[in-house]
């Protein structure tokens, strides 16, 4: 058990063990603790080179950007039942192990048990049950679950690895939404195919699990690893969407995102890459390409680059209710608008909408080559997941008529 309050956490950066505090008073305040400007940052906009502690009223959104949401949250309500969530507890419970290159350790506590490593193959030969998820869960969530969302998911240690920190991440099956696993298995496929950067990925012998290796883990030369800084959209924008301010992460547009990577000094060739990402998500008919789902990766302020693509599936194949007993709903939009402006909306745009987007928003010289490249990958990976056991026949039929109409933008109009 944590303790009941948690007033303060030390803060590792990276390789840094301790390199800062995190203080919770009536504000959050956090402190650099070598007075130097040359250190890794804590976050993209709060360098140690600007000042040495920096004060909010609530949790930094860098921070905010990975505590457990949506499924991983109730499993720890229900392992914990008596402990404290605040978010000073969440990041205890998170320790070493979240996305990013930031860990969190109450002052003075053991140095959390290491899990058992398990190997990749072992995992795509696990036979899927909700037991083994949860046995998975309980292994390793007392070193740090790491991943904030909705789908059932869960970061172990490959043993490949010489750095006992979860380097992979196994979404499972939900209830909710059948065959989501392979549905993103497909997706990723389509997007590698359509030549989409994407985290290394596959899809489990059953079906019913996709193993991914995490983006911001690169493995040294010496076996060693190097956590990358990692920041999403909604967290470089200082909002939180966490708990009753998730509908945040549907606010805003594809357009000002493409504004903050140009704010940010990334080069054309990342928003190359962005134009790809929202294109693919649009003919995929993903409308839940949100906030959250689109980040950065970096090791210094000026050596900054987009994130792969991630958290990708087809959701215009699901039913939906806003509400326990509510009607049941179709996506049939984006999640965010393409455009900024109030009387924008979120309508799936025209070929002619989405090639403005890509050349005069994105600055993307031949917008409907990208358009034909992303076609030519959904197609091939349509073709192959024909003799694929894995996929289910019916999820590949429903998939197959929500691609075609995105496959239209594609089509030459000269």
């Amino acid at each position: 058990m944590l303790p009941e309050r948690i007033p303060q956490l030390d803060v590792s950066i990276g390789d840094r063990p301790s390199a800062g505090q995190l203080l919770k008073a009536s504000t959050y305040e956090f402190r650099y603790l070598t007075a130097t400007a040359q250190q890794p940052s804590v976050a993209l906009l709060m360098p140690a080179a600007e000042k040495l502690t920096w004060t909010d009223g609530d949790l930094f959104a860098p921070m905010d950007q990975n505590l457990p949401e949506g499924d991983l949250f109730m499993r720890i309500r229900a392992l914990f039942p008596k402990q404290q969530t605040t978010a000073m507890h969440l990041l205890a419970l998170i320790g070493d192990n979240g996305i990013g290159r930031l860990g969190y350790r109450i002052p003075g506590a053991d140095v959390p048990p290491v899990a058992t490593p398990l190997t990749k193959e072992f995992l795509l030969d696990t036979r899927y049950t909700p037991e083994v998820f949860d046995d998975l869960v309980m292994a390793y969530l007392s070193s740090g679950s790491g991943i904030a969302g909705v789908q059932p998911k869960i970061m172990v240690p490959e043993a490949r690895m010489t750095v006992p920190i979860p380097t992979l991440i196994v979404k499972a099956a939900s209830d909710a939404y059948p065959g989501l696993a392979a549905n993103e298995y497909l997706c990723l496929r389509a997007a590698n195919q359509g030549g989409i950067d994407t985290p290394v990925f596959d899809l489990s012998n059953d079906g019913k699990m996709l193993v991914l290796e995490r983006f911001d883990a690169v493995l040294r030369k010496d076996r060693s690893v190097e956590r990358l800084g990692f920041e999403d959209i909604a967290a470089l924008s200082g909002q939180r969407v966490r708990d009753t301010l998730s509908d945040r992460k549907y606010h805003g547009s594809y357009q000002r995102i493409a504004e903050l990577l140009k704010q940010l000094q990334l080069p054309q060739v990342d928003l190359d890459r962005f134009f790809a990402q929202v294109a693919f998500s649009i003919m995929v008919r993903n409308g839940d390409a949100h906030l959250k789902n689109f980040g950065v990766l970096y090791r210094t302020p000026q050596d900054v680059w987009l994130a792969p693509m991630f958290d990708v599936v087809t959701t215009a194949i699901y039913r939906y209710t806003r509400y326990n007993g509510g009607p049941e709903l179709e996506d049939r939009t984006l999640a965010l608008k393409l455009f900024a402006g109030k009387h924008r909306n979120k309508t799936y745009p025209t070929t002619e909408e989405l090639l403005v987007f890509g050349s005069k928003v994105c600055n993307v010289s031949a917008p409907a080559a990208v358009l034909r490249r992303i076609a030519r990958g959904m197609q091939q990976a349509l073709l192959e997941a024909q003799a694929d056991e894995r996929i289910p026949r019916e999820l590949l039929g429903r998939m197959r008529d929500a691609w075609a109409t995105g496959l239209e933008y594609a089509k030459d109009r000269r």
